[in-house]
């Protein structure tokens, strides 16, 4: 828990508003979804309610975000449902889009500029960044979710 209240302090710091409570658990269709999860992002969605930038164009998802039950601005899954509405009628490109969301957890979404996302991979548990208008072309940001957060504080990652 010490990495997590590190990094929220740093985050602070920069203008990011910051809620900690217990949260519900994670609903059911994304721990089936996907199962190599890291424990670090486990605490931190546990723990972590709400996370967003001062202008409220960037956010960390957290478990009531993952609640399709909720009204929320932005689906967790947004850039996902984006691609398939694009890739409509054509089932190979469909199953490519959906076979790589299967392996990659969205955690922050921007819609800062352009609309873009960091994700954790479940093959490798490494964290990648992808942006419009391919989504699903990406690029590692870091070795795992403790290593981006390090990342941010460090100031090597700008979000």
């Amino acid at each position: 828990m010490i990495v997590i209240e590190q990094f929220l302090a740093c985050i602070k710091s920069h203008g990011w508003r910051a809620e900690t409570r217990p949260t519900p658990p994670l609903p059911q269709r994304i721990t089936d979804r996907y199962r190599n999860l890291p424990k670090l992002w486990l605490q931190f969605v546990g723990t972590v309610s709400e996370l967003f930038s001062g202008d409220e164009t960037t956010w960390f998802l957290c478990a009531g975000d993952y609640d399709t039950r909720l009204d929320h601005a932005w689906r967790w899954d947004e850039w996902e449902q984006l691609s398939l509405q694009s890739a409509e009628g054509d089932e190979i490109w469909t199953a490519e889009i959906k076979a790589f969301w299967d392996d990659h957890l969205p955690i922050v979404m921007s819609v800062r500029g352009s609309y873009a996302y960091y994700a954790i991979s479940m093959t490798d548990g490494s964290v990648v960044y992808g942006s419009e208008p391919e989504f699903e072309a990406c690029q590692t940001a870091a070795g795992s979710f403790q290593d981006f957060l390090n990342k941010i504080k460090a100031g090597e990652i700008a979000l």
